[in-house]
């Protein structure tokens, strides 16, 4: 919580006058008589002052203006909402004075143009952004340029931190040196479940974040809850109401996840590889198709469009949405009440969450002195508030924008602890589309084991072509 700068100050005078105190009873203890408030005698020795703790001088940055470049948003343009947002912009302001620089995060382009902007800009040594903010599938190509600088030679930057996203810092760590970090993890997918179907169906609202505090929020919790959750209401033999309605990639994507699988692998080496041919890999694309198989994913209206869940799910005829966490933004209107956990654990699941995080760079045409400043800047840029804890900074915002605390003291918390967590690395395969394996899995006649063998030649070129610049 905030602390109040008022009251330290009151028990460090408290302290004082204690200690006064103290000293004088002591006094009259060992004499006996009463203490005299002035001295007729000259001490023979002059008392030894104790020398007063100087601080030592903040570090001049020399006024170095950093840029945080994005795609999206400019800092200056952010009003403070909140007395956390308050004293956010307090501090950054207070940092700047103090050590002597500017820094602001500045949309630079759109994301299709910002690769194309940090590689020329750097090569030409006048870089539009002193740290870049890339998504993550831009990675190979731009490092293949050497374009990046190695941030693990830096001094101001510790990556051991609780506050650096250890999965980025290792997956873009290659022969010892690391190129690129963030401070975030994102969650990706999700279950979003109406509650007002739950209970319409004899199930209570909160069973899911329940099992999923309990230990217990597993595939077979899932399925059994499918399967009261998909219902022929008036009983003409036409099912009303459906347990999921998802886009196939988001609910084979998370199906794969939870089962300790991926789409693509880091090797012992550093060296990307196919992951597919494992067997959870396999195992979880057909514990996802037996529920297409079942019946509980509702089937796409004839002549809707692809996106036609959103409206499904929003409008109370599906029971829950397996979605990215960004998507709660849509949910705002829906009038039923919802609840958001993790995907459930699979067989041999260990997984809480899977992220696709952007990845932030320092140019490589900086000298060793320059680099350290950029880093020393936004490292103080992104501490927490002093008398916030990080963790109460972020869920103040995100209370208003979940219908429950549970999903963000319980479900939030956990996706963004990072522990047990996956990095989406097919990201960092250019050309590489997941889709190629999930598009039409549920209802094609294709089994998971042809669909993964359909892509073994392509995506074997692809990744080798992310080594190759990896290692170029």
């Amino acid at each position: 919580m905030k602390k109040s700068r008022k009251w330290m100050a009151s028990l460090l005078v408290a302290a004082m006058m204690m200690t006064v105190f103290a000293g004088c009873s002591k006094a009259s203890e060992t004499t006996g008589d009463k203490v005299e408030p002035t001295q007729t005698t000259a001490p023979t020795t002059a008392p030894t002052a104790t020398p007063e703790p100087t601080e030592e001088p903040a570090r001049d940055l020399g006024g170095i203006e950093v840029v945080i470049g994005n795609w999206w948003a400019n800092s200056d343009d952010f009003t403070p909402s909140t007395t956390y947002e308050e004293e956010l912009v307090a501090y950054r302001q207070e940092i700047q004075k103090k050590y002597n620089f500017t820094i602001k995060e500045k949309n630079i382009g759109g994301w299709g143009e910002i690769q194309e902007l940090c590689s020329t800009s750097i090569m030409a040594g006048t870089p539009e952004a002193q740290v870049f903010v890339l998504d993550s599938s831009f990675a190979a190509a731009l490092l293949s340029q050497g374009l990046f600088y190695p941030v693990n030679e830096l001094p101001s930057f510790d990556f051991t931190q609780d506050k650096w996203n250890k999965l980025v810092t290792d997956a873009m760590t290659f022969n010892g040196k690391t190129y690129g970090f963030a401070t975030t993890y994102e969650p990706r997918a999700g279950v979003f479940f109406n509650k007002r179907l739950f209970t319409e169906a004899g199930i209570d609202p909160n069973l899911p974040y329940d099992l999923q505090k309990d230990g217990k929020w597993d595939w077979a919790a899932f399925k059994d809850l499918c399967a009261k959750l998909t219902r022929d209401i008036d009983g003409d033999g036409t099912k009303d109401t459906y347990a999921l309605a998802s886009f196939e990639k988001n609910f084979y994507s998370a199906c794969i996840y939870s089962n300790d699988a991926k789409y693509v692998g880091k090797d012992e080496k550093g060296m990307f590889y196919n992951a597919t041919n494992e067997p959870n890999f396999l195992e979880a694309l057909q514990f996802g198709t037996g529920l297409y198989d079942e019946g509980y994913m509702m089937p796409q209206p004839e002549g809707s469009e692809w996106n036609w869940f959103e409206a499904a799910f929003h409008d109370g005829k599906a029971a829950m949405r397996v979605a990215e966490e960004y998507i709660k933004g849509s949910l705002s209107s829906m009038e039923d009440d919802w609840g958001f956990v993790t995907f459930p654990l699979g067989t041999h699941g260990k997984t809480s969450c899977a992220y696709r995080e952007n990845i932030l760079v320092i140019p490589s045409c900086y000298d060793a002195e320059t680099a350290d400043k950029i880093a020393f800047a936004y490292n103080l840029w992104t501490n927490p508030v002093p008398g916030y804890e990080e963790e109460e900074s972020w869920k103040l915002s995100a209370y208003s924008q979940y219908r429950d605390e549970r999903a963000v003291d319980e479900t939030l918390t956990m996706m963004r602890s990072g522990e047990n967590g996956v990095l989406l690395l097919e990201s960092y395969v250019a050309g590489l589309e997941t889709g190629d394996i999930c598009y039409g899995l549920g209802v094609s006649a294709a089994t998971a084991a042809e669909k993964v063998e359909s892509v073994q030649q392509s995506w074997g070129a692809l990744i080798a072509d992310a080594n190759a610049a990896m290692n170029k």
